[in-house]
Parts: C-alpha cells; sequence; structure tokens
C-alpha cells in the first residue's frame, strides 16, 4: 500500500501552506521589529515633535503587521478547512469504494461469465498471468480455466 495517498500529500501541502505563512508572519514581524528599532533610536535625536510622529508611524506600522499577519492566518485557516473537506471527501470515496469492492465480490462457485471482465483481470492478476491487460473476457475466462 502506497504512502503518499492523495490525502497525505493534501495534508502535507496544509502543512506547508500553514509552515509558510508562519515564515511570512515571522518575517514580518522582524522587518517591523527592525524598524521600530530604527525609528525609536531617530525619535531620540529628534525632540518631542518628532516621537509623537514616529509614535504614530509604529502605531500604523504595528495594526499592519497585526492586520496582515490576521489575513494570512485566516487564509492558511480558510485552506485548512478546504483540505480537511478534501481529505474528508476522499476518505468517504475509499471506504465507499471498500466497501463496494467487498460486497461486489463473485460468491464462490459463481462461473466466470458471471464475472465482470475487471473480477477477471483482478483474479489473473493474483494468478499472475502473462498478457492479461491485453485479453478481453472471453480470452480471461479461458486463461483462467488452463
Amino acid at each position: 500500500m502506497a504512502t503518499d495517498t492523495l490525502p497525505r500529500k493534501i495534508i502535507a501541502l496544509n502543512r506547508a501552506i500553514a509552515q509558510t505563512a508562519i515564515d511570512n508572519t515571522t518575517t514580518v514581524l522582524k522587518t517591523v521589529g527592525n524598524s521600530v528599532k530604527a525609528v525609536a533610536d531617530a525619535s531620540k535625536v529628534a525632540g518631542k515633535t518628532v516621537v509623537g510622529q514616529t509614535r504614530s508611524v509604529i502605531d500604523r506600522t504595528w495594526s499592519t503587521a497585526m492586520s496582515g499577519s490576521r489575513e494570512v492566518t485566516g487564509q492558511a485557516t480558510a485552506q485548512g478547512a478546504k483540505v480537511a473537506a478534501a481529505v474528508d471527501s476522499q476518505a468517504n470515496k475509499i471506504v465507499d469504494r471498500a466497501i463496494n469492492a467487498v460486497d461486489d465480490k463473485p460468491k464462490p462457485g459463481t462461473p466466470y461469465e458471471q464475472w465482470s471482465r475487471e473480477e477477471l483481470y483482478e483474479r489473473a492478476q493474483q494468478l499472475d498471468l502473462d498478457g492479461r491487460s491485453a485479453m478481453n473476457k472471453k480470452q480471461l475466462i479461458a486463461a483462467l480455466r488452463k
């Protein structure tokens, strides 16, 4: 059984998206932090008026960074919800296919003529019959009876 199923790939994609959002948020916050420090150093030299203006700039910058951070987080959350829905849908399809596979198998003693070509092909795979992929239903029945 393959370990890289579609749901696992989707989960890995969701993790990568979330990590990218976290990395982007960290970069923004580091940039804001560096900007705040530079602005604070300049405001010490410039006096009270410049300090007031600097505080205003810092507040706006922080507000913008937080708004951007919330937006990125919201997008990651929304993407996570989409991925979760896709995983749920895929899981349900897989379970439904498994149920159908169990329920739709021919009962022991059922003549090969009543089997579908796909069921005959699966049996030929189990027996490792050469050339099975090119065989039609009639040819598969003949090969299985040898």
